[in-house]
C-alpha cells in the first residue's frame, strides 16, 4: 500500500506543531512590538503630569512669592522647566505620526497655547518683576508699573484652569492609548491563546484517534495472534503509517491464519504419517515375530491376515501357496466370507491371473448390485522364486492407498523370507539326520562292527576246536577271547550311546565335553583335567563326535591300562586356524610289543583321526606316561591371527 503524503499522520501532527509554533512566535513577536511601542509611555505620562505640576507650581509661585531677585530667577527656573518637559523626547515620541490623531492634537494645543498665550505673558511678567526690582537700584531694561503684573498674574490664573485641563486631557489620551495598546496585546494573547488550546486539543483528538484507538486495536491483535488467535481485524486502516500498520498487521494475520492452518494440516498430515509408521512397524514386527516363533510359516498365517486388517485398515484377505510348477495352489489362511469379492475373483480367474504375473497387481471387482471393490494380489517370492499370493480386500468405500500397498509387499516379502527359510531349514534337517545315520553307520562300523568280527572268528575257532578231541584248554582260551570282546563290545556299544544321547539332548560340545570328563572322573581314581579354548569354534556334528569318541577312548584306555594318577585333556586352536588336541598321563605307558587283543582301541584312534583329516601322534613320554597329539583342519576353518609378539619380547 503507498502512502499518500495527505494523509500522513507525521504531517498531520507537524502541520498542528507548526501552527501552535507560529502562535508562539506570532504571540511574541506581538509582545515585543507592542511592549516596544508602549515603551516611553510611561515617561510620556510622567512628563504630561510633570507640565500640569509644573504650571501648579507657576501659579504657587505668582501667588506666595514676593517680586524680588530670587523671585525672578525661580519663575524663571520653572518657566524654563516647563518647556523641557513640554519637548521632552520621550513625551513627542509617544505622538503618533497621524497629525489628525486626538493625542497629536492635544498635544499641537498644548504647545500653542503655551507658545501663544502663556508664554508671552510670562515674559511680560517677567519685564515687570524687572522693573519692579530696578526701583531698588537695579538695572533694568523696561520698567512696568505694580499693577499691571498684578493684572499679568491674574490672567494667567484666569488661563492656566482651562491650560491645565488640556494637560489633563493629554494625559488621558496618552493613558487611553497605552491601555489601548495593551488591551490590544491581551486581546491577541486571549486570541493567541484560544488558538493555540484549540490546536492542543485538536493535536490530542488527533493522536487519540489516529495514534492511541489504532495503538490500542494493535496491541489487542498481537495479544491475540500471541493466544493463537488470528481471527482479529483492526478497523483502522487509514492512509496513514497506523493505518497502513493495521492494513498490514491484518494482511499479517491472514497469512499467519494460513501458515497455521497449513502448519496444523502438516502436522495433523504428519502425524496421521508417523501413527501409519507405527502401525507399519507394528504390523512388521508382529508379522516377523510370529513367523519366527512358529514351528512352520502356515500355522500363523491367519494371525498374520488379522493383523494386517486391523493395523492397516484395510478388507479382509487370504494366503494362497502354490507348488513349484504353480500349475495348483491351496488357500492356506482366509478371513474372507463365503460371498466375498475374492471368492467370486478365485472362480473366475482359477489361479491363472494372480500367478500369471510376479508384480502386485490391482483388480477391480463388481458384485451383482453393481457394488465396486478393489482386490490387490501381491506375490510371495524370495530370491527370484514365488511361492504363492497375498490377497487382500479394499475396506468398504476406500481405495487402497499406495503406503498400504508397499507395507502389505514388505509383509509379503517376509512371509517369502520364511518360507524359505522354513524350507531351508527342513533341507538342513535332512542333511543332518542323513549324516548323523552315515556317523551312527560309521562308528558301528569301527567300533562294533569289528569287535562283532573279531568274535565271529572266534566262535569258527570255537566250533573247530569242539569237533576235534583233547582241545579244551584252548577251548577254554577262545571262551575267554570271546569273553573279552564281549565285554569290549558292551562297553562300545555304550560308549557310543553316551555320545549320541550327549548330542541328542541338545548340548553343545563344550557340555558335553565338561559330561564326559565328569563321568571318568567318578567312575576312576584317576583324577582329570581339561581345558577347552575352543568354546566358540563352530564345529560340525561330525566332527564334534569324532573328537568325543577320540577323548572318551583315549581316557578309557587310561583309566583300563595305564593305572595313572592324573590326565590332562587340551583342546586350543593355533594361529593357521587348525585345532590341537593333546591328552597326556603320568601311567606306566604303553608296552613296546602291545598285544592287539587289548590295544585295538588305537588303531580306532587313528581312524578317526584319518576321518577328521588330521595327524595323530601316540607316544610315550620320558618320565612316565603317554601323549596324544592331534592336529586337524576343521571345515569351519577360523581365519589366522598375526600376533606380533616381538614389541611384548622387547
Amino acid at each position: 500500500m503507498v502512502q499518500n503524503k495527505q494523509y500522513s499522520l507525521l504531517i498531520s501532527l507537524g502541520l498542528v506543531m507548526f501552527a501552535i509554533t507560529l502562535l508562539a512566535i506570532g504571540s511574541i513577536t506581538a509582545s515585543l512590538f507592542i511592549a516596544d511601542t508602549v515603551q516611553g509611555q510611561a515617561t510620556a505620562i510622567n512628563e504630561s503630569g510633570a507640565l500640569r505640576m509644573r504650571s501648579y507650581r507657576i501659579a504657587s509661585s505668582l501667588v506666595y512669592d514676593v517680586p524680588d531677585d530670587d523671585h525672578w530667577q525661580k519663575t524663571y527656573t520653572l518657566i524654563s522647566e516647563f518647556e523641557r518637559h513640554l519637548r521632552n523626547k520621550d513625551l513627542l515620541n509617544a505622538l503618533p505620526a497621524d497629525e489628525t490623531h486626538p493625542l497629536r492634537l492635544a498635544y499641537q494645543q498644548i504647545n500653542q497655547q503655551w507658545y501663544d498665550e502663556i508664554e508671552p505673558l510670562f515674559d511680560i511678567y517677567l519685564d515687570g518683576i524687572l522693573g519692579i526690582i530696578s526701583k531698588t537700584g537695579q538695572p533694568t531694561e523696561a520698567i512696568i508699573s505694580e499693577g499691571a503684573v498684578t493684572n499679568l498674574r491674574n490672567r494667567y490664573f484666569l488661563v492656566v484652569a482651562d491650560f491645565v485641563d488640556n494637560i489633563d486631557y493629554l494625559v488621558s489620551l496618552l493613558e487611553q492609548n497605552a491601555e489601548s495598546k495593551i488591551q490590544h496585546l491581551r486581546l491577541y494573547q486571549f486570541i493567541a491563546l484560544g488558538f493555540t488550546i484549540a490546536l492542543v486539543i485538536t493535536a490530542l483528538i488527533l493522536v487519540y484517534k489516529r495514534v492511541h484507538i489504532p495503538m490500542q486495536q494493535l496491541l489487542i491483535g498481537a495479544e491475540q495472534v500471541r493466544k493463537k488467535d488470528f481471527s482479529f481485524r483492526t478497523p483502522h486502516t487509514r492512509r496513514d503509517e497506523l493505518g497502513q500498520l493495521g492494513h498490514a498487521f491484518n494482511i499479517m494475520a491472514e497469512d499467519l491464519s494460513a501458515i497455521y492452518n497449513e502448519l496444523e494440516d502438516r502436522v495433523h498430515q504428519k502425524t496421521r504419517d508417523l501413527e501409519r509408521s507405527n502401525q507399519s512397524m507394528e504390523l512388521l514386527y508382529k508379522t516377523v515375530k510370529r513367523l519366527n516363533k512358529a514351528i512352520t510359516p502356515h500355522v500363523t498365517f491367519a494371525n498374520i491376515l488379522q493383523d494386517i486388517e486391523q493395523l492397516t485398515g484395510t478388507g479382509r484377505g487370504a494366503i494362497c501357496l502354490s507348488d513349484t510348477s504353480q500349475k495348483k495352489s491351496a488357500m492356506l489362511a482366509s478371513t474372507l466370507q463365503p460371498d466375498d469379492f475374492c471368492h467370486q475373483f478365485c472362480k473366475i480367474t482359477e489361479c491363472n491371473k494372480c500367478f500369471g504375473d510376479e508384480t502386485s497387481q490391482l483388480h477391480n471387482l463388481y458384485d451383482t448390485s453393481g457394488n465396486s471393490k478393489q482386490v490387490l494380489t501381491i506375490p510371495i517370492s524370495d530370491q527370484n522364486q514365488q511361492y504363492g499370493i497375498l490377497i487382500i480386500e479394499s475396506a468398504q468405500h476406500h481405495a487402497i492407498a499406495s503406503w498400504q500397498q508397499q507395507l502389505l509387499e514388505s509383509i509379503a516379502g517376509h512371509i517369502g523370507i520364511a518360507i524359505n527359510l522354513s524350507h531351508q531349514a527342513a533341507e538342513s534337517r535332512r542333511f543332518a539326520l542323513i549324516e548323523e545315520r552315515s556317523v551312527i553307520a560309521r562308528e558301528l562300523h569301527d567300533s562294533l562292527a569289528q569287535s562283532l568280527t573279531f568274535m565271529k572268528i572266534q566262535v569258527s575257532r570255537l566250533q573247530a576246536l569242539i569237533k576235534q578231541p583233547n582241545t579244551q584248554e584252548e577251548s577254554i582260551d577262545v571262551i575267554s577271547e570271546l569273553r573279552t570282546g564281549l565285554n569290549s563290545a558292551y562297553r562300545e556299544l555304550r560308549e557310543l550311546l553316551t555320545t549320541f544321547r550327549l548330542k541328542i539332548d541338545g548340548e553343545d560340545f563344550s557340555d558335553a565335553l565338561a559330561k564326559t570328563v565328569a563321568e571318568f572322573n567318578e567312575r576312576s581314581p584317576t583324577h582329570i583335567d581339561c581345558n577347552n579354548q575352543i568354546t566358540y569354534f563352530d564345529l560340525t556334528p561330525n566332527e564334534e563326535i569324532h573328537i568325543l569318541q577320540l577323548i572318551r577312548e583315549a581316557l578309557s584306555n587310561i583309566v583300563q591300562h595305564a593305572r595313572a594318577n592324573t590326565a590332562s585333556i587340551i583342546l586350543e586352536y593355533i594361529q593357521t586356524g587348525d585345532i590341537h588336541f593333546s591328552i597326556e598321563d603320568d601311567g606306566k605307558g604303553i608296552p613296546d610289543d602291545p598285544s592287539r587283543t587289548h590295544h585295538y582301541g588305537l588303531g580306532i584312534m587313528k581312524e578317526r583321526a584319518t576321518s577328521l583329516n588330521g595327524q595323530l601322534n601316540i607316544d610315550n613320554k620320558p618320565g612316565g606316561g603317554v601323549i596324544i597329539d592331534l592336529v586337524f583342519t576343521p571345515t569351519n576353518k577360523a581365519t589366522p591371527i598375526n600376533i606380533n609378539t616381538n614389541k611384548y619380547n622387547e
